[in-house]
């Protein structure tokens, strides 16, 4: 347990830990509450998807830039501007819904500025703990991340079904706004020295070529994330746009959160199985690990309990608790500092560009085929491209040593 918790004893680290704990608490909450209040202004797919598209199409156009910045920039600093405005955005959000004056296009707008914001916020989150952290410390780190999340997600979508079912939609996108707004608060108190910026180019679009150059020649960065954008597409249409919709004709807003919840029990679960073993295989690994999100589509295609869908979340999560692993330990062993953003980008970009096609498509596809079948298709689907993305020469080859492959992939203290 000493070590476990081991990381907690930096202060930049257990700052930022805690903002990204209160983040995530008020996050795993929006995703439910937002999903039922667009299915209360129009009891649509088509609807919930558009949303959704809107929050994913800035985010995946702005995500490569948005690395390139995090680079240039203190990555604490930039965190703590993208929660401030994140929180105006859920916060005008949520009067909108209480009021009950919210449209499907006044949510559409909301989504795409919170949409673009994040594409800066997710490099720079990405960028931090090998910063933050020796190498020895960053497998504790992420897994103590990966918990606490996890553990704040269980009660976080059940919560929100609750809420939802009672009070409404509008008082669960209240609180994730007061998160951001605290989670800005301790990453003010996070403080560390600039890094070496000696190789930056003259412009953002500059340090982005720089960036792409570097991940090309890595050889496995392209392979990987090309692999799970197949894998997000699917997972956004089939369980981010169809999943709800299914669940709203059957187990209904509370049965759906409370299923939600099984997921981040299967992270949690696992990061204690994780901490006792060690990785060599991380790629091969961080693939295997989407292809467990098969499970839940299973279940929505065929007999959808509540129960029997928690559990299936529960397989789901320990999916993702594979592949935050496997791929972070990867990318602070074999990227340098300076170019943690850029490469978390880059991954970033090609995992999430096919995810508005997927979320756009699913209504059209639920239609056409049934909502059963087409929760199946895209579980075979998911299950075929593990197999075919696992046996990649690229991918299979890649091993972890223990220590960083690269000059200043070590962690020199920057921000």
């Amino acid at each position: 347990m000493s070590s476990r918790l081991s990381p907690l004893e930096t202060p930049a680290f257990r700052w930022f830990f805690l903002g990204e704990v209160v983040n995530r608490a008020g996050s795993s909450m929006a995703g439910v509450a937002l999903a039922f209040a667009v299915l209360e202004i129009s009891d649509s797919p088509g609807a919930l998807g558009l949303v959704v598209a809107a929050w994913t199409v800035p985010m995946v156009a702005f995500m490569l830039l948005g690395g390139a910045l995090a680079d240039r920039l203190p990555r604490a600093v930039v965190l703590r501007g993208c929660n401030l405005v994140q929180g105006v955005v859920q916060a005008v959000t949520a009067g909108l819904v209480l009021a009950g004056t919210a449209e499907v296009w006044h949510l559409v707008v909301l989504q795409l500025v919170a949409g673009t914001v994040f594409a800066v916020s997710y490099p720079a989150f990405h960028g931090m703990v090998p910063i933050l952290l020796p190498v020895g410390e960053r497998k504790a780190a992420y897994l103590l991340i990966s918990q606490s999340e996890s553990a704040v997600g269980i009660a976080g979508p059940a919560l929100s079904g609750l809420l939802v079912a009672t009070a409404g939609s509008g008082w669960a996108l209240a609180a994730d706004a007061a998160t951001y707004v605290v989670a800005a608060g301790f990453l003010a108190l996070v403080r560390l020295p600039p890094g070496d910026r000696s190789r930056a180019r003259p412009s953002v679009i500059g340090d982005f070529v720089a960036g792409w150059s570097f991940a090309r020649g890595l050889g496995w960065v392209i392979p990987v994330a090309s692999a799970s954008l197949v894998f997000n597409a699917l997972i956004s249409g089939a369980l981010g746009v169809l999943g709800p919709t299914i669940a709203d004709d059957t187990i209904g807003s509370q049965g759906w959160g409370l299923a939600r919840s099984g997921q981040a029990v299967g992270v949690f679960v696992a990061a204690f199985f994780l901490a006792r073993i060690t990785l060599k295989v991380p790629l091969r690994t961080c693939v295997i690990g989407f292809g467990f999100s098969a499970v839940p589509m299973v279940v929505l295609g065929t007999y959808v309990d509540t129960w029997a869908l928690a559990g299936a979340f529960v397989v789901a999560g320990a999916g993702l608790s594979l592949i935050d692993l496997s791929w972070n330990l990867t990318v602070q062993e074999k990227v340098p500092e300076e170019m943690l953003s850029r490469i978390m980008s880059i991954d970033g970009f090609f995992s999430f560009v096919a995810m508005p096609i997927g979320q756009l498509a699913i209504g059209p596809l639920a239609v056409a085929l049934g909502a059963g079948r087409t929760e199946l298709a895209c579980a075979v689907l998911m299950v075929l491209v593990v197999l075919v993305a696992a046996t990649r020469p690229t991918i299979a080859r890649v091993r972890l040593t223990g220590g960083p492959d690269v000059p200043g992939a070590a962690g020199a203290a920057a921000s």
